[in-house]
This record gives structure tokens, C-alpha cells and sequence, in this order.
């Protein structure tokens, strides 16, 4: 499948993951060439009963804009050795194919192999505390050093502690961070570093926004549902009852992935923020845990 082919068409107002999806075996055979080419395929897939009558009144102009925008991507991606897979090809996140709004294509830069891996999601507040810095540190080498991959956002606090905990474990190579920009930026900024480290160490880079894409605000929820499309379970270390680490839990439920938050000690729970726990136990049916193990062995 050409991913050229694909990006190009969703550049078309109205044609989105799921007409895609069912356009699938009709765009095997195409190369797009020049923006005519672009034209000829809408006009095929209406005769095929894919697409509505409407799409055969896209405009030359229509075209040559998606076929410009695709190809200033490509070239940005050869430039910054930035690499995409779409929906329609095999090596798609699977799970990603359960979310109501798939995205069309993920840009990456490290290794995919990662990506048919079992992933755990480690997540929490930007805003930890040395407790919950220290259990995401520590669980994530564990977990990596029992051959897990694990996922997370890349944001400071619990997000970057799961990072590094990877990174300084015998399995360095174990780990995605899922980005709300660009995968040729970091977000937040001071970040850049520990992505470069994680690309370095053989972990991997993705998002769903195009290379140069900044982190705007909405980019932060779609974030969490990767994360939660992507784990087979989510463990939430520290977070307060209104969050994205919330966010990501209710995904999780929604997607009937494994929840699990951590159990701190008496006197480590009188400085952290653990409204969301237990409000994920209350609301996802969330399991207490005090090691990452019992959520290993679920998954």
C-alpha cells in the first residue's frame, strides 16, 4: 500500500479513516504520479460504490493542494529521517484500529518492532513527587527488564521518571513515547534531550501529527487515547481526579484494557496527589497495586 496514496486522500475534506478502511483493496494498485492522479482514483471509487456522487465534483485546485501538502510531508519526513505507516498497511498498531477516530497515519522515528510488543502504559501527573517519581522509575526498569514495552507520554513528572527508568535498565531499548506534536519535536521542549536518548538507546518516537506539528492543546487528549489504544494495560501512579492521566484511564475502560493504580504507603499518600486513584477505582474499577508485577502477569 502506498502511503503516499493514502495521505493524500485524507488531504480530501470528507474522506477519513473509515472510508479509507473500506476503500482499502481499491488503492492497493495505485501510485500517485501528479494530482490528476488524485482525481482519477475519486472517480473510480464512485463507480464503485465507495465513495458518494459528490466526490466527483472535487476541483484540479482540490487536488493540487492535497498532492502539494503530501508531498512537502514526504519531504520534510526524507530530511529529518522521519518515517509513516497508515491504517491500510500491516504493520498499523492493531490496537489503534479500535478507537472510533484511528488516526490515518503514525509518524515515527526509532524502531517499530515495538509496536507488536506488549506495552504497559505508565502515566501520571506532571506535578510528582519524589514517591511517585521513584515507583515510575522503578517499575518501568522492571517491567523492561521482563521484556515489557513501555509506553508513555514523554510530559515531565511520572511520564519521563517511566522513560528513564527504561533507559537506565538492561533493556534500554524498551519503550514509546507517544508525542502531541511533531515527532521532530519534544513536547515539553527541555524534553528534547530524553526523546533523542530514547531514539538513541533503540526505543521508539510516534504521533499522529505531521513533522513541525506544535503541541496544541486538543493534541493532549488525542495523546491519551493512543496511550490507552496502544497498552494492554494502564497503570496510573499519581494524579489527580480531573487529568489527562484521567483521561487516558477512561479510554482505557472504554477499550476494556487492564487498569491498575498504585497502592502508596500511609505516610507516602498524605503528600501525593491520589484523588484519581481512587477515583479510577471508583469509576474504571481500577485495581490497587503496590508493584508493577500483578499488572504484568494480566497482560
Amino acid at each position: 500500500m502506498d502511503s503516499f496514496v493514502v495521505i493524500a486522500l485524507s488531504s480530501i475534506k470528507g474522506i477519513g479513516a473509515k472510508t479509507l478502511v473500506k476503500c482499502r483493496e481499491s488503492l492497493k494498485q495505485w501510485v500517485l504520479n501528479e494530482p490528476q492522479d488524485i482525481l482519477e482514483i475519486l472517480r473510480q471509487l464512485v463507480s464503485e460504490g465507495k465513495i458518494p456522487t459528490k466526490f466527483t465534483d472535487v476541483s484540479s485546485k482540490e487536488a493540487e493542494e492535497a498532492f502539494q501538502k503530501t508531498a512537502g510531508i514526504f519531504a520534510d519526513m526524507e530530511e529529518k529521517g522521519i518515517k509513516v505507516v497508515t491504517l491500510l498497511e500491516s504493520t498499523y498498531p492493531e490496537g489503534f484500529h479500535e478507537l472510533n477516530r484511528p488516526p490515518v497515519a503514525i509518524y515515527f522515528r526509532g524502531s517499530t518492532d515495538l509496536l507488536t510488543r506488549k506495552g504497559i502504559a505508565i502515566v501520571g501527573t506532571r506535578k510528582a513527587l519524589g514517591a511517585g517519581i521513584s515507583w515510575a522509575e522503578e517499575n518501568a526498569k522492571r517491567a523492561a527488564e521482563k521484556g515489557f514495552v513501555v509506553v508513555s507520554g514523554l510530559a515531565l513528572g511520572i511520564d519521563s521518571a517511566a522513560h528513564n527508568g527504561v533507559i537506565n535498565s538492561v533493556n534500554p531499548s524498551n519503550t514509546i513515547a507517544i508525542l502531541p506534536c511533531g515527532v521532530d519535536k519534544a513536547y515539553p521542549a527541555r524534553h528534547k534531550e530524553l526523546a533523542e536518548r530514547i531514539v538513541g538507546r533503540g526505543g521508539l518516537l510516534i504521533s499522529e501529527y505531521i513533522p513541525g506539528a506544535g503541541a496544541e492543546k486538543h493534541n493532549f487528549v488525542e495523546r491519551d487515547r493512543l496511550m490507552a489504544a496502544l497498552s494492554r494495560a494502564i497503570v496510573a501512579v499519581e494524579c489527580s481526579s480531573k487529568s489527562g492521566t484521567m483521561i487516558t484511564m477512561s479510554y482505557g475502560y472504554k477499550l476494556k484494557r487492564k487498569l491498575f493504580v498504585v497502592k502508596h504507603s500511609n505516610e507516602d499518600a498524605k503528600e501525593l496527589s491520589i484523588e484519581g486513584l481512587e477515583k479510577a477505582v471508583f469509576d474504571y474499577r481500577a485495581i490497587w497495586i503496590d508493584q508493577i508485577d500483578k499488572a504484568l502477569i494480566s497482560i
